[in-house]
């Protein structure tokens, strides 16, 4: 019973049900439930910020969903910062995401904005206190060219660039937002995960308990799932230099099917 409440609640999380998602975990389901089957990763919080779906998403927030957990090595702030969803990326963040939670790749969601053109949610992370000086401007620049963009106009990168030249960091708790100099130690590192900053002690106290206690020191990218990543990226690195594009392609699809089941 409980399995087939969890194939309902991905169901309807990936086709933007509210009615289905209440319905299934009534019955039953997991929240955190990963489908492992290829074409249907992740839990019901990743496909359903993956598809946009924002009252899905809220509801699964409420109910107590995992920010934290990855699908291969992103995560659901990841892909709504992927797709432009401005209002998504602030849900995640106001229940306790770790604005500059990396991957695999070590791109934060900042970095998936930029890339593609998001400028609203570029714009939203940044007033979050995601770190500007953490974007890859190659990786931006590559990606740009790829759809016909060019670095130098892009408006994501522009604000990249002008949040760089104020060298000024957020307090992480998004209730605050207070500027400040983490040099001068106007703002604080969380002495755990070392990757959310505060303005005060009771900026931290309410981050802690909106959700920040759900992924403190749960949100790097670390163990058998980094190891296994850079393996797979070598391996495809050697497998394109012998033997060429064409059957890296194939030898990539083969691979990244294993990596997401992880």
């Amino acid at each position: 019973m409980a399995e087939k409440a969890n194939e309902v609640l991905l169901y309807a999380a990936i086709n933007g049900s509210v009615e289905g998602t209440e319905a299934a975990l009534k019955a039953g389901a997991d929240i955190d439930f990963k489908h492992a089957e290829k074409g249907n990763p992740g839990t019901a919080l990743y496909v359903a910020s993956n598809a946009g779906h924002v009252d899905v998403v809220r509801l699964l927030l409420r109910k107590g969903a995992s920010v934290a957990e990855r699908t291969g090595s992103m995560t659901p702030l990841h892909v709504a910062a992927h797709i432009g969803s401005t209002e998504i990326v602030d849900l995640l963040v106001q229940h306790g995401a770790t604005v500059d939670v990396r991957d695999g790749w070590q791109f934060t969601p900042l970095q998936y904005a930029c890339n593609y053109k998001n400028v609203d949610t570029v714009r939203r992370l940044i007033e979050l206190g995601a770190r500007p000086d953490f974007v890859d401007e190659y990786a931006v620049a590559h990606i740009l060219r790829k759809y016909g963009g060019n670095i130098d106009n892009d408006e994501g990168f522009k604000l990249i660039q002008e949040a760089r030249k104020t060298k000024l960091l957020r307090c992480c708790n998004p209730k605050c937002g207070k500027p400040g100099y983490r040099s001068t130690g106007t703002l604080k590192l969380c002495g755990r995960c070392k990757l959310t900053r505060y303005c005060s002690r009771d900026c931290q106290k309410q981050h802690w308990s909106v959700g920040h206690k759900k992924c403190c020191g749960h949100d790097a990218f670390t163990g058998k799932r980094a190891e296994f990543f850079q393996h797979w990226a070598d391996s495809l690195a050697d497998h394109v230099q012998e033997h060429g594009l064409f059957s890296s392609v194939q030898h990539l699809e083969r691979s990244l099917t294993t990596y997401v089941n992880l």
